[in-house]
């Protein structure tokens, strides 16, 4: 390969690297929307651990991490206020994911329980900070705004 084809290739990546981002931001959607529709398939098992972990009411908590979940994700998925969607997510993500499979659980043990949340949580904080992107409703909004202001 010539250093003018590795040029080339190198800038063709770093002016389509938003596509990747973009992708992983649809991924981030898709495994928020699955843990959601898992959490319904599931919950009487989460009404009666809520019940015996925490003091507070079963019915809000399991209530507001399914909704969180499954319209967050879709949210996330489109790009539309990302960086609420992901704000939503990050308490569920760090007390009930991280706090409550990271008890007697492992590194790489039989289940990925805790890897899991952490990649989940990970890429709440990317796309907290990097925001919806470009292929976004978000983006195409702002695009709307500025071309009227115009």
């Amino acid at each position: 390969m010539t250093a003018t084809a590795s040029s080339t290739l190198n800038q063709q990546i770093v002016e389509k690297r938003h596509y990747w981002i973009e992708g992983l931001r649809v991924f981030l959607g898709l495994l928020l929307i699955y843990k959601g529709y898992y959490f319904v398939e599931h919950l009487a098992l989460i009404y009666n651990y809520i019940d015996d972990t925490m003091p507070i009411s079963a019915f809000m908590v399991s209530h507001y991490v399914v909704f969180a979940h499954l319209a967050g994700g879709i949210m996330i998925i489109f790009g539309m206020l990302t960086r609420i969607a992901v704000f939503a997510q990050m308490p569920i993500v760090i007390l009930g994911a991280i706090y409550y499979t990271g008890q007697g659980s492992t590194f790489f043990g039989p289940t990925a329980e805790l890897e899991y949340s952490l990649l989940i949580f990970v890429l709440l904080i990317v796309f907290f900070f990097y925001g919806s992107g470009k292929c976004s409703v978000d983006h195409y909004i702002l695009r709307k705004k500025r071309e009227e202001d115009q």
